[in-house]
């Protein structure tokens, strides 16, 4: 899969032949992280770093208060970074190029099925540009998501399930390819201090298995794969009962997340939710 982030990743490899090849697992994150798939994070793979910052923008709307179900617009703004350290901001300041960027807009719809349980089957299209090579990806994607709470005392139990397929067209090269992703995901969400009302801090462990099937070719063997492969990732969240909110403006939650898999050990920085 020719993903902008492939493209960014691939660029590095070919600069520095003493870097640390690609396993199959770590391919496969940058192969299907897509830039609005793959989540807010900082990402070490062998040694080379990419930052994603995922904006989940968006609209809901307007629906009665009694509705059931309801329409919204979802308007992800992804922007990337290689080979960017935290660490630079010191001495060389913010980063002065964006060096991937993604808009793919879509529609969801939210059905609550029973008031702990809800469907959201979406539907997404849209365009991912790799500014160093100046390439444009379309990528299209479809899916049904599942969110189901339980409620057991202080602790709030969250089960989530996923069905995503996603498509991408390389326009410079006339060629396209897609994977299949399922995703099972549990969160335990609960305040440090249950005894009070109101905002109060609070932390969310969680935990996610993802299966990817219909593999497309890793960028070293230059063909489709036909193992399917499967990853885990582990990681807590710090946040609030109630959002913080800065100017008008939510902040996310911030945690720290361990990604494995065979041959795969990633570390992530996460901002906002962990899927």
């Amino acid at each position: 899969m020719r993903s902008v982030l492939t493209c960014l990743m691939l660029t590095a490899a070919f600069r520095a032949d003493a870097v640390t090849p690609l396993t199959r697992s770590e391919q496969a994150v940058i192969n299907f992280g897509f830039a609005t798939q793959l989540g807010s994070g900082i990402y070490t793979v062998s040694g080379r770093t990419l930052q994603v910052y995922r904006l989940p923008f968006g609209y809901a709307l307007p629906a009665a208060d009694d509705a059931r179900g309801r329409f919204r617009l979802t308007l992800p703004l992804t922007i990337g970074f290689l080979d960017f350290k935290p660490r630079d901001v010191v001495d060389n300041g913010l980063p002065r190029r964006v060096d991937s960027l993604s808009f793919v807009p879509g529609v969801a719809f939210d059905f609550a099925v029973r008031d702990d349980w809800t469907l959201e089957p979406f539907i997404e299209a849209g365009i991912a540009r790799d500014r160093s090579s100046e390439l444009d990806q379309r990528v299209y994607a479809v899916g049904l998501r599942s969110r189901y709470d339980v409620d057991r005392g202080p602790t709030d139990w969250q089960l989530y399930n996923e069905l995503l397929h996603t498509v991408v067209e390389d326009r410079s090269q006339h060629d396209t390819d897609d994977f299949t992703r399922f995703r099972i995901g549990t969160t335990a969400r609960r305040p440090f201090d249950s005894t009070t009302v109101g905002r109060r801090p609070d932390w969310l462990a969680y935990g996610l298995l993802e299966i990817f099937t219909d593999l497309p070719g890793g960028p070293a063997e230059g063909q489709r794969g036909d193992e399917n492969l499967t990853q885990f990732e582990v990681g807590v969240t710090l946040g609030a009962t109630e959002p913080l909110r800065l100017w008008g403006i939510q902040l996310p939650r911030v945690g720290f997340g361990y990604r494995f898999g065979d041959g795969l050990s990633v570390y992530r920085i996460v901002f906002g939710s962990p899927y």
